[in-house]
């Protein structure tokens, strides 16, 4: 497979909305850079983007079935997203969030034979207290300190990752973009310093969400996300990604 980065770019377009998104991933004692971008796609007025990503989606090895489903979501969709990892062993994944729909469907899949299916659901800080009580529990602990911070407030709504009828991950979502340093504030006295000193290099960029892996998985998570409006320039690897969303903040400071 060709550079992720060099197949992201066929689905650049510098005239309409698109966002990358990136993420790490941390517990008490371990920091996990991941490799994973995902580009979100709007439509233009003639929905080609979304076409030219049913190209990539056929040169990625998807499965038929898969493309078809991406295919018939063209004119109905608000946005799409795919995620190509640098890795072969992780999944790629297709998002559609379609007009009507108060959820996002995505797919993931590692062959052309098959793939799984995913759903995200959102809801307003009302139902935070509900979901909260999926979260693993050596979680907790990242939780409870995480609403005493001085950022909390700025939290509106969270997401709810179900698979198969079960809750993998709650992500708490901060359009507002606080930076990840009142963050570090609240966890530092829980990290161990190894940990803490990998996440200070990201001190100064705007969170996007804060996911919390739920009692299903094994290890579980921390996981942070950053994403950039993409404009005239496409990072050629995940340096220059990290580095783009650094200048991208400070220009909007």
């Amino acid at each position: 497979m060709k550079n992720t980065y060099t197949l992201l770019r066929t689905l650049h377009r510098k005239d309409i909305k698109q966002l990358m998104e990136w993420s790490i991933q941390f517990s008490r004692d371990e920091f996990i850079s991941r490799h994973k971008p995902t580009i979100y796609l709007y439509p233009d007025s003639q929905k080609e983007t979304f076409r030219e990503l049913g190209g990539l989606l056929r040169c990625v090895g998807t499965p038929e079935k898969l493309v078809k489903i991406q295919e018939e979501c063209i004119l109905k969709s608000m946005y799409q997203g795919i995620r190509i990892p640098e890795s072969e062993g992780d999944d790629k994944c297709l998002y559609i969030h379609e007009e009507a729909y108060s959820y996002i469907h995505s797919y993931r899949w590692k062959d052309r034979e098959n793939f799984d299916r995913c759903f995200y659901r959102f809801g307003l800080n009302d139902t935070i207290k509900q979901n909260m009580s999926f979260i693993h529990p050596e979680l907790k602990e990242f939780y409870n300190v995480l609403k005493n911070g001085k950022g909390y407030n700025r939290l509106f709504g969270n997401w709810i990752q179900e698979n198969e009828g079960r809750i993998r991950e709650i992500y708490l979502s901060f359009p507002s973009r606080p930076t990840l340093k009142w963050v570090l504030d609240s966890f530092q006295p829980i990290l161990k310093d190894e940990v803490y000193y990998q996440l200070t290099q990201f001190k100064d960029l705007p969170i996007k969400n804060i996911g919390f892996d739920s009692v299903v998985e094994k290890k579980p998570k921390v996981t942070l996300y950053f994403s950039i409006l993409l404009s005239n320039y496409f990072p050629l690897n995940h340096t220059q990604l990290v580095q783009l969303t650094h200048d991208y903040h400070l220009n909007r400071i």
